[in-house]
């Protein structure tokens, strides 16, 4: 009788477990061998030289579990000390990509934002939380970099927005007409720092920014 071979002979020598689940442990690997040893023909048994060849595979596999065991409790560790590092960036200035930005509902607000290449004209379009155009800037002349546009926090008919998140979308183009692209920035001060979705997610006056996206940083003034 075969080794490994043998052992995948046996379709019945590994009963499934409650959950259903068809992993391979440790206790999976001895019902096989149990299995096969019992199964086996007396004609025809399992020679020595077999027999340790599968121990030898049950021992690397023991190890690999340890392996494995170590390598998620340096995960752990490693994820720990990510999240214990993203602390410091509480309080922090920043300038992040982001095309949503907090309005306090009084006042006037600085819309941020970098362009790819020159413009020769434009417009910035804010949207409301529900998705509502609610304004329409108009874009001047602008060399390549980064730019702002004053809003004065009121809707197209004059009248003063709410507080709340509002999401800008950029339409411009260059001197031949073609279209430039352009990112929208966020400034501010990283008031928060969420943990639910398993790494830190910083939040910009209560505008969640991805850390990825952070441009530049500094210590607040």
């Amino acid at each position: 009788m075969s080794t490994i071979s043998t052992i995948s002979g046996y379709p019945s020598a590994a009963p499934a477990t409650a959950s259903g689940s068809s992993e391979l442990n440790q206790n999976t690997f001895l019902r096989l061998l149990t299995t096969q040893l019992q199964n086996q023909d007396p004609t025809n048994p399992m020679s020595n030289e077999d027999f340790i060849a599968q121990l030898a595979q049950f021992s690397s596999l023991e190890q690999l579990q340890g392996v494995n065991s170590q390598l998620n409790n340096l995960n752990l560790v490693n994820t720990s000390m990510n999240n214990a590092s993203m602390v410091n960036l509480l309080g922090q200035d920043v300038v992040a990509v982001s095309d949503t930005f907090h309005y306090s509902g009084d006042g006037e607000q600085e819309i941020s934002f970098m362009n790819s290449n020159e413009v020769s004209g434009g417009t910035v379009t804010i949207t409301d939380e529900n998705g509502k155009v609610v304004d329409t800037i108009t874009l001047g002349a602008m060399d390549q970099g980064e730019h702002s546009v004053t809003w004065d926090g009121k809707g197209s008919s004059g009248e003063q927005l709410p507080e709340g998140n509002y999401t800008v979308s950029y339409n411009a183009t260059d001197g031949n007409g073609n279209p430039v692209a352009i990112t929208g920035l966020i400034h501010g001060v990283v008031n928060e720092l969420s943990f639910e979705n398993g790494s830190p997610q910083p939040s910009v006056d209560g505008v969640p920014i991805d850390i990825g996206n952070i441009l530049r940083l500094s210590t607040k003034s």
